[in-house]
């Protein structure tokens, strides 16, 4: 059975890598599973991209938004390095999504968040209000969610999003802990470990307008993410809220 509304997920991904072999990466397999799920739309990034190059890996987001205009939303994806590519990136793919959709992986790009060489993203993150979807995991010193909240306070135009709450059970806490302290922060649930009243806790001190959906398709099943928002001891109006309002909030689109 669906569920009983169309889904917008907050975290998705298209293309294929070494580490990755056996996954089907493509839009066609991400569009019947979408279907299966009821998920109307999903925001992806390029795997490529998080991982080593992140040029060629927007151009294959391109592709596929230009293809599914209505199914898809594109993250464009920035390093750190080589200095003066992001921006370049940022100008070159501009027209993805107004306000525009940010993805950063500090793990993979071996770069601390909230080191100098992200400053210009989170300058140009503020003054578009963009959306920021951060990998985050718990204490990494590259990525950990404590490092976000100093940085959604010097950048309070920025909505950022903490990419799997910190996945781990403290990493939740420390997720939550960096939301309570910055309005601008938002939790995307998708991860590989599942925690049992995590999200009555998340919804009891952040209040549900502040949880968004992710699957981590096609690396996790989309199933899982959707299970413990459906099981969750939380009312049918936070349900809605997570599944489909508060992305769609956050990239200024009609419900």
């Amino acid at each position: 059975m669906k569920p009983p509304i169309p889904i917008y997920d907050c975290h998705g991904h298209i293309g294929i890598h070494p580490d990755f072999p056996a996954y089907k990466a493509d839009p066609e397999e991400l569009l019947r599973v979408m279907d299966l799920l009821n998920i109307e739309v999903l925001a992806v990034t390029s795997t490529l991209a998080c991982y080593n190059d992140c040029p060629r890996g927007n151009a294959e987001v391109a592709k596929v938004i230009e293809r599914q205009p209505h199914r898809f939303r594109g993250y464009i994806t920035v390093n750190s390095s080589p200095a003066g590519e992001a921006a370049s990136e940022l100008a070159r793919w501009s027209w993805f999504h107004k306000p525009p959709l940010i993805k950063l992986h500090p793990d993979l790009h071996k770069s601390p968040v909230n080191g100098p060489g992200y400053r210009p993203v989170w300058d140009y993150a503020n003054r578009t209000e963009a959306v920021v979807l951060v990998h985050t995991w718990d204490s990494d010193p590259n990525c950990s969610p404590i490092l976000l909240a100093p940085v959604a306070r010097e950048f309070p135009r920025a909505r950022i999003i903490l990419g799997h709450s910190g996945v781990t059970w403290r990493g939740y806490h420390q997720a939550i802990e960096c939301a309570e302290g910055a309005a601008n922060v938002f939790l995307d649930i998708t991860g590989s470990q599942s925690h049992r009243t995590i999200m009555e806790k998340m919804v009891d001190r952040l209040a549900y307008d502040r949880i968004l959906f992710g699957s981590d398709m096609p690396y996790l099943e989309a199933a899982v993410s959707l299970g413990r928002v459906l099981t969750a001891q939380i009312s049918n109006e936070a349900k809605e809220a997570i599944l489909r309002l508060n992305f769609v909030k956050l990239l200024q689109e009609s419900a």
